[in-house]
């Protein structure tokens, strides 16, 4: 299944960097291409019905979250905490309309701030594949799009009837182009 995802993942990354497309404006920018995890944690609780919940996203990227990256950088990490109506069997159901605002913090001391004000949510295979495309708003990357794919494995339906899921990990990839 890890090789699935990890395959699933590097799909992911490949499709991202074929579909970069330079203008004069991005030709300044490197290609930044980052695989590691995303961490959500729950509060209160997933369970079987929608309420609204706090949900605090680490993202670990490159050296810093076990993938790795192409362009200037060799890792970075973002947390962002926003609120919604989620549940465990309607799981990603608000994520269409929360807009999400990130600040990536790089090795070397850089930072990039993505507004990603769409994110698009699949059920498939096991797996639960989010997907937010953005820009770069302020530091390093200004104006470049990113898109940011995180794939995490569906949660248990016996776990999600007793309101015990707090965390959920997956895969994640970053790109800016």
């Amino acid at each position: 299944m890890r090789k699935f995802v990890a395959a699933l993942m590097g799909a992911f990354a490949l499709v991202a960097a074929h579909l970069v497309v330079a203008t004069p404006a991005q030709a300044e920018t490197s290609l930044i291409v980052c695989t590691g995890t995303a961490t959500v944690d729950y509060s209160p609780p997933l369970g079987p019905l929608p309420r609204q919940t706090t949900q605090g996203v680490t993202e670990k990227l490159g050296t810093d979250g076990g993938g790795g990256c192409t362009g200037p950088f060799a890792g970075g990490s973002a947390y962002t905490v926003f609120e919604q109506q989620v549940s465990c069997l309607a799981q990603g159901l608000g994520d269409t309309l929360v807009q999400n605002v990130v600040t990536y913090h790089w090795q070397g001391g850089q930072t990039s701030t993505v507004t990603y004000p769409v994110t698009a949510v699949v059920h498939a295979v096991n797996q639960e594949i989010v997907t937010s495309t953005g820009t770069v708003t302020a530091g390093y990357g200004l104006g470049a799009v990113s898109v940011r794919i995180a794939v995490y494995p569906s949660l248990e339906v016996l776990d999600c009837l007793g309101s015990d899921i707090t965390r959920q990990t997956g895969l994640l990839t970053v790109t800016f182009t």
